[in-house]
């Protein structure tokens, strides 16, 4: 096993972080302290172990982000359960830091030794396919719209809209914004997770109670978010805009941001630190507030649920929905959600009996029996929908640290904006450290930021951006079998 990524911060990728990468994250959540020095990103990885072509005798070698809480499942329990069932293949998993792996995939495969299977970040899909990185999913594999609805089938065919298209790469699952609690501090200060405030009004004046500063010194707080301000705020914008002008995006090729409800939404979390005061500018992430135990609550992607079981060794944590700006407006969207994208075969093998080999493995990681353990520790709600009513991802029985994902990741409960590339989420990664640090007027730095966007996407037509347009021509997407 291949371990990299130690000590390395990486930037937040778009989807994952659900928000601008104003801070970073460690590549992997919990890596142990004597871990190896990252892989050199420039050189090809060792060649994947290849068959002889004869029955018994087939090694497959497979990336997988650079996460422990998933690399430790994957080596213990499911590469030997995948093997115990298929007794002629064995499997070999390399850790990759997130962002080295589509560099060192696309080196892979112009040295052709490219692995037999390897995990993306979705922000990659579109330049893996276009560099014909992937192997196209076979229709064998997988009826897609039947077993992940039409929401997935009509998205992830490429090319897109093309009834001949093909499938490459599939999401493993939703994450969604939700508002994460520390059981001890909140009990310490007399409430139970019930008592949260259910309305944003209500919710911000609870938290103000519970926050305490000394002097200039945020000594605890009632509500963290630095860092994670463009994920708050388009929580915030969805709820205070519906449908149609939540979504920044009015079509996959142009974005509006500079307009009343991204400026309201913008003007809220400027409030938060200098009205409410409920969060200071000291550049400490909201994981670190959280997870040291100066925060009673924090606004967080659920992908945070390995990351503060592991990096902080916490388990007195839970998570509900946010709260609302109208809970009256029961067909209006509760906020966002996200993909993660996902596994996908990569094989340069001629070798049938290899290929097949490594379909059998992406078939069994995109089945209930990895997904139900995977999506856990992840932090996301399983794409494959016969999964949704299983205890472990269900509404009722999810418990405190799932339940509340299930309710947002129900369709028509969240508005999905698919995905844009890295260089997409790097012009709008630009903005916040403008607007909360530098204190530049809202109004014209997201104009700016609108302009490069616009620009970049009239260069660079994007099929993975779900619009306000998309929804209008796709009513289905908000139904429960969407």
């Amino acid at each position: 096993m291949l371990v990299g990524g130690a000590g390395l911060a990486l930037p937040l990728l778009a989807a994952c972080a659900g928000g601008t990468a104003t801070t970073s994250k460690p590549a992997d959540a919990s890596k142990p302290a004597d871990a190896s020095k990252p892989a050199d990103a420039s050189k090809p990885a060792a060649a994947p172990a290849q068959s002889t072509g004869k029955t018994g005798d087939i090694k497959l070698t497979a990336w997988f982000t650079d996460r422990r809480s998933i690399n430790d499942m994957t080596e213990k329990e499911a590469v030997p359960e995948f093997q115990a069932k298929n007794p002629g293949i064995s499997v070999e998993v390399q850790f990759v830091p997130e962002a080295q792996i589509q560099q060192k995939l696309l080196a892979a495969k112009a040295a052709s030794n490219a692995p037999d299977l390897t995990a993306i970040d979705e922000t990659f899909l579109d330049t893996l396919w276009k560099n014909q990185a992937l192997k196209p999913i076979p229709p064998s594999a997988m009826d897609v719209r039947a077993v992940m609805g039409a929401k997935v089938a009509d998205l992830y065919k490429l090319p897109p809209g093309q009834a001949q298209g093909e499938y490459f790469g599939l999401p493993n699952g939703n994450f969604g914004g939700v508002l994460y609690y520390n059981e001890t501090l909140l009990k310490e200060v007399g409430y139970t997770p019930e008592q949260i405030p259910t309305k944003w009004d209500d919710f911000i004046k609870w938290a103000k109670d519970l926050t305490v500063w000394k002097g200039n010194n945020l000594e605890r707080t009632g509500f963290t978010f630095f860092g994670n301000e463009e994920g708050l705020g388009n929580e915030y914008r969805i709820q205070l805009g519906g449908w149609a002008d939540g979504n920044n995006f009015l079509s996959k090729s142009q974005v509006s941001l500079a307009r009343d409800a991204q400026l309201n939404a913008t003007q809220w979390i400027l409030d938060l630190y200098d009205v409410h005061k409920l969060d200071i500018r000291d550049g400490v992430s909201y994981q670190e507030k959280f997870g040291s135990g100066r925060a009673v609550t924090a606004f967080a992607w659920t992908w945070n649920n390995g990351f503060f079981e592991t990096q902080y060794k916490m388990q007195n944590y839970g998570i509900r929905t946010l709260p609302l700006v109208d809970p009256t407006k029961k067909d209006w969207p509760i906020g966002a959600a996200g993909p993660d994208v996902g596994f996908c075969v990569t094989t340069q093998s001629t070798n049938q009996a290899q290929v097949d080999a490594a379909w059998a493995f992406w078939k069994y990681l995109v089945g209930p029996e990895y997904l139900k353990r995977y999506g856990i520790l992840r932090g996301v709600q399983p794409s494959v929908k016969s999964m949704w009513s299983t205890p472990e991802f269900s509404e009722d029985k999810g418990g405190p640290k799932w339940a509340a994902l299930a309710t947002k990741m129900k369709p028509g409960n969240n508005l999905d904006i698919g995905f844009y590339p890295v260089e997409v989420g790097s012009i709008f990664a630009r903005a916040w450290p403008q607007i909360r640090d530098e204190k530049t007027d809202p109004k014209q730095v997201w104009g700016t930021i609108e302009k490069e966007v616009n620009d970049y996407l009239k260069q660079n037509p994007q099929w993975s951006i779900l619009s306000a347009e998309d929804y209008k021509a796709h009513p289905e997407w908000l139904k429960p079998e969407g």
